[in-house]
Parts: structure tokens; sequence; C-alpha cells
């Protein structure tokens, strides 16, 4: 099919969404916003104030699932509304995060280290099975030494304390305190999981995980979650690539007990949405020694969610049960307390 949707000014595109149902009651505002985020960025936005097709007229293959004329009601306000809540909601997100990925670098390197300041370059020092495993042509090991190798080379452009070492002990390897410190967040899980059972343990305890193979998949929902808000990309009604499921006896405590029943929210996808995700966070932080009220800036914001708009069946159309996978009476819940 011959793409042929061409270039259009703002103004114009303003006019576009007022013939399509979408009210502008300030029109300097809406260029603003268009100006600032973009034609394309909004329509995250507004699509969900469009209107559904009828079930003969859905097309799912290609995912067209909405008309372009919006519900009675709909106002482009509404649209920078949630645009502005969802923009603050992913600072707050990325900021736990943040404090979840130092937290684990710490942890990861304090246990290694004990076991020898360079740990992570030995396979004896690692799980001597899953280092022999292969991962296309190498082993994970030689995969890994690989990975680690050229964050270390990488660092040593800018960072002195790499230079330092290389040059100073050029025979030994970077100790692993270094070492964490200049793997990307996402290179940690692979990491985690070359880990002896009993350190693995030891780190996933330090999150209010008991198994350290549930907790290393969660490490890896995780590097997903942080990228989607690092990248300023939309939370409000995504589906996460990964499910995040929580079974009974994996984590400490019961704080997220409510998780481990599939029909926890009305949300489809439960498993894939921004609550599960932000629950397990919020969990981990809670759980580590250094404690962390991230559980209720999180908890204030979205309370915050409040766009008063109805669906055509009379309901309201936007509710974070709705749109982002929230249980119902999800702040009684004692995760939130």
């Amino acid at each position: 099919m011959l793409y042929t949707k061409l270039f259009t000014e703002r103004e114009d595109l303003l006019d576009q969404l007022e013939d399509r149902g979408l009210a502008v009651p300030d029109r300097a505002e809406a260029l603003a916003f268009l100006t600032r985020v973009g034609y394309f960025r909004s329509g995250a936005y507004r699509y969900v104030f469009r209107l559904l097709l009828p079930p003969a007229e859905v097309s799912v293959k290609p995912r067209q699932y909405r008309s372009d004329n919006y519900i009675s009601g709909a106002s482009f306000s509404h649209v920078s509304t949630l645009e502005s809540f969802d923009s603050k909601l992913t600072r707050i997100c990325l900021e736990g995060l943040l404090d979840c990925e130092i937290r684990l670098r710490a942890a990861i390197a304090h246990t290694l280290a004990a076991r020898n300041v360079a740990a992570h370059a030995y396979a004896e020092c690692l799980d001597d099975q899953k280092c022999r495993q292969f991962r296309g042509a190498t082993t994970k090991f030689e995969a890994w030494l690989q990975t680690c190798d050229e964050a270390i080379r990488s660092a040593a452009e800018d960072e002195d304390f790499i230079t330092h070492h290389l040059l100073k002990y050029p025979e030994q390897p970077v100790p692993i305190w270094a070492v964490t410190e200049v793997l990307s967040f996402g290179k940690l899980p692979y990491l985690f999981e070359l880990m002896k059972t009993e350190d693995a343990r030891e780190v996933a305890r330090q999150f209010g995980f008991i198994h350290p193979r549930a907790f290393g998949a969660v490490l890896r929902m995780m590097v997903d979650f942080r990228n989607v808000c690092a990248h300023g990309s939309r939370l409000f009604n995504r589906a996460f690539k990964r499910s995040l499921a929580i079974k009974m006896h994996e984590t400490a405590g019961d704080l997220l007990e409510h998780l481990t029943v599939f029909d926890f929210t009305e949300t489809p996808k439960p498993q894939q949405r921004l609550y599960i995700y932000a629950a397990v966070l919020g969990f981990m932080l809670r759980s580590h020694s250094a404690g962390s009220t991230w559980h209720l800036t999180f908890k204030t914001q979205i309370r915050k969610f409040d766009i008063d708009v109805l669906a055509p069946d009379g309901a309201l159309l936007l509710t974070p049960a709705v749109s982002m996978g929230f249980p119902r009476d999800w702040q009684e819940l004692p995760l939130w307390k």
C-alpha cells in the first residue's frame, strides 16, 4: 500500500481535529502544545478519545480499532492534561528505577567482592554450569567477558578511575566494584544470571525476593521499564512487551500477594501494564534495608489522575483501573500505605 500522508501545518491540523469532533477551546495553547510535543506524539494521548469502530469495521491485522472521529465532550485540553500527567509520572518512575539500579549495583558488587575482588573475571567464582552454557558460538562466560571488556574500554575514555587502574595495575582485572559502575543497567541481569546460586539469592533477598530465578526475570522487566521511561515514552495505556508474573512464595511478606491472582484488575493484559511494574518496583525499594518513600510519591501522582470524560456507555472513559492495570481500591492495599 502506498503511503499518501503529506506534511500539514499545525494550524491546519487543529482545523482537522475540530472537524473530527475534538474541541479546541484555546487555539494558542493548543498550537504551543503541538510545537512542544509534536502532532504524532500527541496522537498517543488523543487516541483514547476517539470513537471505537463498530465490530464489523474493525481491522485487526493493521490494528484499526477506532474511528478518526472523537467522542462527544472530548477536548484538546483533556489531551494536554493527560500528556502532562503522563510526563510527570514517567519522571517519578525513572527516579525510582534509578534508585533501584544504584542499590542493585552496590548489592552485586559487595556480594561478589566478598568471594573475590575480581569475581566477575573468573568462572570458578561464578556458576560453573551456567558459564559453560553456549550462547551462539561462544559460552555465556566468554560472551560475558567480551561484554565486560567492551564496557571497560569504553569507560576508559571518560572515567579516570578506570584509566588509573589500567595504567597502575595493567596485569590485574578491574575490580568488581568498578566494573559494576561502568556496566549499563541492561547488562547487570546477565552478570546476575551467572552468579552462584547462593550469591544470587543473597542479592535477591536484599530486594524482597526469595528465589533468585524470579528476581532475575524481574530485573529484565525493570530494564524494559527503565528504557521506556528514559526515552520519555508513554506509560499511560501502555502494554509492556514482557509479562511480569508474581507467584506465591516468591517474595517475602504479603505486599505483592494481590498480584498472584490473575484477575486483580479489569484492564486487558494485566501482567503487562504499568501497575504491576510499579508495584514490584515499589516493593523492591521498600524491602531494601535503606527503605524508601517512593511508593508514596507514586501514589500521590496517580491520585491526580482526574479526566472527567464519559464514554458513550456513560461510564468514565479513563481511570487508573481501565487504562493502567490498577486494582479497584488499590490505595488501600498495604503496599501503598
